[in-house]
């Protein structure tokens, strides 16, 4: 049987309640505390002075500016019900037992039908039109047609389809016993204010019953205990299919005419790191007209001869490279970044499309990273008996920058031809990124 690991989130540390593939209904009753404690932990109250219907906006992306829409609704139909204890128990319930930290709204018609009813009441209620709005509605309505695809590439432009879900970023150290902080997962606008970038409007309320309107950090959100519910356009699988007939790019290998200092990192023993990177053109610039930067993230997965797997980078598979502000989008940035230790025997790289077997394959993806956002898939891949799926945190499938998913089974790292040639280029048409040989 293949081992089964998903390449960015820590799942052993995840409480999880099964209930099977056909949601049965969560037992609440157990709660011996049924009062909401309404207290913050480690939240910063700063307080939101921006329009919210302007922040909704996407002048460029009409598919992305109907999602907030619809998000936005779902978080105002949704917004009374955190006071409710067993709501929060159930959204927290689902999200735990999520490969993405998420709990599907859809499945509160089988886990807790007097939740989805009350979602759907609220909807009605909000809906300025004669049409049934519902949270299956909404959930049809949930499709995103990719930025700038590759004609030679058709998968590039394949419809993209969401779930309408609750994303919980801090899972594992919530508190059920306090109040949850809603979000219709909204950015702020950070043109003129760079301190705010990557804030999303919030809502909490007080004891009083008063709702409070603030912003949230993703630095919040790695502190507090008070569950987080963001509201998400989802997936339901980190799983993709293997296209095995994917002709490898950057099969062309030089040698380079002056390498850098061995040790340009600080080390003498052989390894391996990345410096230069772009993201080549605006296209690809996935941020919205209310952001300043883009994440230029990478997350990685070893599998080593005996199938046993590794987590290249932090606890959760992945870090972030640099921040590349739109006035630096189709230039190359240099950032020394630790890509792999010596890691022998090393992968053939002349025969890419190969199962290979008894060697070390390292498997990498690099992405525009959101904090706020759920995982998307970004690449299943199978060697030495074991299987990986990796993924990030991004708002679409399609904001990856190296390789396409379903290709990146054949797009590991060449450490030989890095070894002869002191570098390689691993370039796509939306990015540039290379690998150095460091040290001996």
């Amino acid at each position: 049987m293949k081992k089964l690991i998903y390449g960015s989130l820590l799942l052993a540390s995840v409480g999880v309640l099964t209930i099977g593939c056909q949601k049965e209904p969560i037992d609440i009753n157990h709660q011996s505390n049924k009062e909401i404690e309404y207290r913050l932990d480690k939240i910063p109250l700063i307080e939101n002075k921006q329009d919210i219907n302007r922040l909704l906006s996407n002048p460029d992306d009409k598919d992305d500016e109907k999602i907030n829409g619809h998000l936005y609704n779902l978080s105002l139909a949704v917004r009374e019900l955190i006071k409710d204890k067993d709501f929060n128990t159930v959204i927290i319930e689902l999200a735990k037992e999520s490969a993405t930290q998420t709990a599907n709204l859809l499945d509160l018609k089988e886990a807790a039908p007097h939740f989805y009813d009350k979602i759907n009441e609220n909807l009605s209620k909000n809906n300025q039109t004669r049409e049934r709005y519902t949270i299956e509605s909404i959930a049809r309505q949930l499709t995103h047609r990719p930025i700038a695809p590759n004609p030679d590439y058709p998968t590039t432009a394949e419809i993209e389809q969401y779930i309408p879900a609750i994303f919980i970023p801090n899972i594992e150290q919530v508190n059920s016993n306090l109040q949850p902080i809603l979000s219709p997962n909204i950015e702020v606008n950070s043109n003129k204010d760079e301190s705010i970038d990557d804030n999303i409007v919030s809502w909490y309320y007080t004891e009083s019953g008063e709702l409070k309107e603030i912003i949230l950090s993703e630095e919040t959100s790695l502190n507090t205990s008070n569950p987080l519910f963001l509201l998400d356009n989802a997936v339901t699988t980190l799983e993709t299919k293997q296209d095995k007939d994917f002709k490898p790019l950057n099969l062309e290998h030089s040698s380079v005419a002056t390498p850098l200092a061995p040790n340009a990192v600080g080390k003498s023993a052989l390894s391996f790191s990345t410096y230069e990177h772009s993201i080549e053109s605006n296209d690809y610039r996935y941020e919205p007209w209310t952001s300043g930067k883009s994440e230029f993230a990478v997350t990685a997965y070893r599998i080593d001869p005996n199938g046993t797997t590794h987590w290249i980078y932090s606890a959760h598979g992945h870090k972030v490279i640099s921040e590349i502000k739109k006035n630096q989008i189709g230039t190359i940035r240099n950032v020394w970044s630790h890509h792999a230790a010596n890691w022998t025997p090393w992968s053939n790289p002349w025969t890419p499309n190969v199962t290979q077997t008894g060697v070390n394959m390292v498997y990498w993806n690099t992405y525009e990273r959101d904090w706020n956002r759920s995982l998307k898939a970004l690449g299943t891949c199978t060697a030495n008996g074991a299987t990986i799926h990796l993924a990030g945190r991004r708002k679409y499938d399609s904001e990856w920058y190296a390789w396409i998913p379903a290709s990146t089974n054949v797009h590991y790292t060449r450490f030989q031809w890095v070894y002869d040639n002191w570098a390689h280029w691993n370039n796509s048409w939306k990015s540039q990124f290379r690998i150095w040989r460091v040290g001996a």
